[in-house]
């Protein structure tokens, strides 16, 4: 009679265990869906992140970038399993974090940020050295568009230009000067971990996407990077058309 209740009792274990494995490859998939769709159509019309941000606030944003932080890795399998540029996930995620940070950053004082610049968009002639400590300061040479990045800065009043040698570099950077806000330029992967990284503990980022990935010479569009370093809220930029 034990040995039958036992029994009966691991059948109804494991007919629980299996129930709750199909609702949760149900909730994967569902989830998995959605965040696929609503990557694809981001990516086709970036205005739809404006227009859900103006109907729903933040609230649908928060819930669709967790999504698809959550199913990260899936969701660029799949995406290019068919075909696709897995891209677009960072991509998107890039998007609406700007969008949802962009209001506070936009009210840091300009002394109160840095700029964040990968090593790659340096010439490859470029006369600067660098040190793992330290990392580089632009001669201002002139080969690259650092130089014009670097001085646009100055001009406002950030607290520096940093060009960086990697992730160690930037968390170095971060712990030394404590900037309240930071603008970063680099590959759509690695900003978007980045940022990732920086909400996470609560500095307000705002990213610039290179126009042209790869290890050297790499490129950035000013027209779209430096009026995000203008954004001041309090200053000349307060009526910025978004």
């Amino acid at each position: 009679m034990k040995l039958l209740s036992q029994e009966l009792l691991s059948r109804e274990l494991l007919a629980t265990i299996g129930m709750v494995a199909i609702v949760g490859a149900i909730i994967f998939a569902v989830l998995l869906l959605i965040a696929l769709i609503f990557a694809y159509m981001t990516s086709r019309n970036r205005k739809i992140i404006r227009f859900l941000s103006s109907r729903f606030g933040s609230v649908i944003i928060k819930i669709l970038l967790f999504i698809l932080d959550l199913l990260y890795l899936p969701s660029r399998k799949i995406v290019s399993l068919l075909g696709g540029n897995d891209k677009m996930i960072d991509m998107v995620n890039i998007e609406m974090r700007n969008m949802l940070l962009k209001n506070r950053f936009s009210g840091v004082p300009y002394e109160g940020r840095v700029v964040i610049l990968p090593q790659c968009l340096r010439d490859l002639d470029c006369p600067v050295r660098f040190s793992s400590v330290g990392g580089a300061q632009c001669a201002g040479c002139g080969k690259c568009k650092i130089a014009k990045i670097s001085k646009k800065a100055k001009e406002l009043g950030y607290k520096g230009t940093y060009i960086t040698l990697g992730s160690g570099f930037v968390r170095r950077t971060i712990k030394k000067v404590r900037p309240k806000a930071i603008v970063g330029v680099a590959c759509s992967s690695e900003l978007n971990w980045a940022m990732l990284e920086f909400s996470n503990k609560g500095l307000l980022g705002q990213g610039v996407i290179l126009l042209r990935d790869g290890c050297v010479e790499t490129d950035v569009d000013l027209e779209e990077l430096f009026p995000v370093m203008e954004m001041y809220q309090n200053g000349p930029e307060k009526d910025r058309k978004n």
